[in-house]
């Protein structure tokens, strides 16, 4: 993008923001982002980032298993930064979403199931299982992890069935329950999440490559921490159904399993001092905040006024909602301005309406401006970087100062919308649906802000 004049009208100010949108989500794309921490000379494969170097020499075998939406640009880099070496790749592995699935030559590919996990998702942990079995310490297993690959990779542990696994899914989704909290329940049903990939791994040489959609980049909490150890405990999880009130309502199955693992230690995910994990390491290739920055870096470089506003946002999206237009009211504007946020909203499910986390802030957004600076002109985009928000086809929304008054006209009761959580009915009759394709990334989600 060069130098852009902003603030001229209505048109240019969404061609903006969405422009900002699109080129945050360009700098943490894998096939752009990958080459910068993987590289190969004739004999050796290097892992690195600012701080440290990893050299891997006289390996046998190199297993490249891929897991995530970003799974198919990752399989896609990393196999031509390989072809650059005498390393072939013994057995490739693709789990991936719908939106994002595309085949691979060379590799093993699965459209596995999400937000809620499937029959697909459960062959592709038993294929992922076989491939890793016999391994020693010369072979190198590499494991790309992005976003949403906790739940394309069921794997409950025996006695809790796939049914029971998706029944517990759905209802965490649905409790307004954090990533974290959630990934901690599905780790402890789980035989692959948790450390366990890095289990099936050893003796073998593990390097994972992880994109974070996490806040606070917790690598124990990103597609539930397959090559991490784990810290939290059965008795984290009964707190965590306790406190969402879902004790009552889960299967028997995993009520069963979760007493037993309280009692167990033989049960507990795999911990720290675990012997798996002495040659396992983990590199951070990516992040929200690093896809913040990157907007914020670009505005700078061509003279736009811009701000980070929040980071690693955690919270329900009508409190996000009030703390984001009380901090604007509290600015003061000389010129158009960009403000940037990031992180991942929670949304309490109390309606069967259609919608997602950014569709739903957006509308409380709204509200909220008109409450607080009913003469203020803006323009925002809230979107998740993978393309999908919630179970719908849009990535988020986009919206400005007029919305609202859109939405009178219509005769749209907004109140009662957001109280069936029908967020996207209301966007879509408004034409403020932003919907593209799977962008093959995940960081979470971002709002850009333009006050002109």
């Amino acid at each position: 993008m060069t130098n852009q004049k902003i603030g001229l009208n209505k048109q240019s100010n969404f061609n903006l923001i969405l422009r900002l949108f699109e080129y945050g989500i360009s700098t943490i794309q894998p096939k752009n982002l990958l080459g910068k921490f993987l590289s190969v000379n004739h004999k050796s494969i290097i892992i690195k980032d600012k701080l440290n170097k990893k050299i891997y020499k006289n390996i046998n075998r190199v297993f490249v298993i891929c897991i995530g939406k970003a799974s198919v640009d990752m399989a896609i880099t990393t196999k031509r930064i390989l072809a650059k070496s005498t390393y072939k790749i013994e057995k490739g592995v693709i789990v991936v979403n719908k939106e994002n699935f595309k085949k691979v030559n060379g590799f093993t590919c699965f459209s596995s199931g999400h937000p809620i996990p499937n029959s697909s998702g459960l062959k592709a942990s038993k294929y992922i299982e076989k491939i890793l079995t016999d391994l020693d310490s010369k072979d190198l297993v590499l494991v790309l992890i992005s976003g949403g690959g906790s739940a394309m990779l069921p794997y409950p542990v025996d006695k809790i069935s796939l049914k029971d696994k998706i029944t517990m899914n759905k209802l965490l989704l649905e409790s307004g329950a954090n990533i974290k909290e959630i990934n901690c329940v599905r780790k402890h049903l789980s035989q692959i999440k948790g450390g366990n990939l890095a289990k099936m791994c050893y003796p073998a040489q593990v390097h994972g490559l992880i994109l974070s959609d996490v806040i606070g980049d917790d690598l124990g909490s990103i597609a539930s921490g397959m090559t991490t150890f784990d810290n939290s405990k059965f008795s984290d999880v009964s707190k965590i159904l306790k406190k969402y009130n879902l004790w009552e309502m889960i299967p028997d199955s995993i009520k069963n399993h979760v007493l037993k693992g309280t009692k167990s230690k033989n049960l507990e995910t795999p911990k720290k001092n675990n012997a798996i994990f002495k040659n396992v390491k983990n590199t951070l290739i990516g992040s929200n905040f690093i896809c913040l920055k990157n907007i914020h870096d670009f505005c700078k470089e061509n003279k736009i006024m811009s701000k980070i506003l929040f980071k690693n946002i955690d919270m329900d999206v009508k409190d996000f909602s009030k703390k984001f237009t009380n901090k604007i009211k509290l600015l003061k504007f000389g010129t158009p301005t960009i403000l940037i946020s990031g992180g991942e909203t929670t949304v309490k499910i109390s309606g069967n309406g259609k919608g997602g986390r950014n569709q739903e802030f957006a509308l409380h957004f709204l509200n909220e401006m008109k409450k607080k600076m009913p003469e203020k002109k803006f323009f925002l985009i809230s979107a998740g970087t993978d393309g999908k928000d919630g179970p719908t086809n849009a990535a988020g929304a986009i919206v400005n100062h007029e919305s609202l008054t859109k939405i009178n006209e219509k005769k749209i009761n907004l109140f009662e919308e957001l109280k069936k959580n029908n967020s996207y009915k209301v966007l879509k009759k408004i034409d403020s649906l932003v919907i593209i394709k799977g962008t093959n990334t995940n960081v979470a989600d971002i709002q850009i802000l333009l006050i002109p």
